[in-house]
């Protein structure tokens, strides 16, 4: 299969002005076989990854584990913390960017605290790490932003991967949260949540590219808290944030850029 010019996984004969229809063409086969379930998406995923090439190339996406350090964020009852879920899942998220030709940055690849204050006081670093995600954003030239997150709350009930973006945002950052969204209820099967603007996220209010955040699960919910545990699991998630952050581009209709 070629992608240099004239094929998009191996069905189509694509010139200039026909590659965008072919490449939403090639995602709706890409997913048609999705309920068959997700070990046939694992097994489909290096060659899925170079028919998405086609518009991820070039492409720069900034991924943001939540927390990190010092900050835990949310834990669940037998002590799984969310800086280590996030991180798991943003790490398979690059690595799927990545395969695809995305330019795909991580604020933080490790559990460190990025406000480079270690002798502040908690609320101080909290600030400054927050601060510091929106240069690294800035810094890298990030065409959408994408914040990774799990929930809890005080009731074990609530379940299900969400995805939020601000309020009174524009149409671009509104598809993006959409099709990622789309793709969680789609791939996970484990929720029917729609997208939400009730947040008030520092790195959303902050940055001038689509942003949004997407909460991968509630920790406080028992069952969901052993699947976040699960490495599968967690590549299953990035795979579903993969796949909506790749409707997103097809659907801008600009083509990616070849390195």
């Amino acid at each position: 299969m070629s992608l240099g010019g004239d094929t998009l996984a191996g069905f189509f004969v694509v010139g200039p002005v026909r590659r965008r229809r072919a490449a939403a063409l090639a995602l709706v086969l890409l997913l048609a076989p999705a309920a068959a379930g997700w070990r046939w998406l694992e097994a489909r995923a290096a060659a899925d990854q170079q028919a998405l090439a086609s518009f991820l190339a070039g492409r720069v996406v900034v991924i943001d584990p939540g927390h990190g350090g010092p900050d835990p964020g949310a834990s669940s009852a037998d002590g799984l913390l969310e800086k280590d879920v996030v991180l798991a899942v943003a790490l398979e998220l690059q690595r799927l960017l990545a395969a695809a030709g995305a330019q795909a940055h991580l604020t933080r690849d490790a559990d460190i605290d990025l406000s480079g204050m270690p002798d502040a006081s908690l609320r101080e670093r909290w600030r400054a790490a927050h601060r510091r995600r929106v240069e690294i954003a800035r810094e890298r030239g990030a065409e959408i932003v994408v914040s990774v997150h799990a929930n809890a709350v005080p009731s074990p009930r609530w379940y299900g991967a969400h995805v939020f973006h601000r309020p009174a945002a524009d149409e671009a950052t509104r598809s993006l949260a959409a099709h990622i969204q789309r793709e969680l209820r789609h791939i996970t099967a484990g929720t029917d949540r729609q997208v939400s603007d009730h947040v008030d996220h520092y790195l959303l209010n902050n940055v001038t590219v689509p942003a949004v955040t997407v909460e991968l699960g509630f920790l406080s919910n028992p069952r969901e808290a052993r699947l976040l545990a699960r490495e599968d699991y967690q590549r299953k998630l990035a795979w579903a944030i993969f796949v909506g952050i790749a409707h997103y581009f097809a659907e801008t209709g600009r083509p990616g850029l070849r390195p």
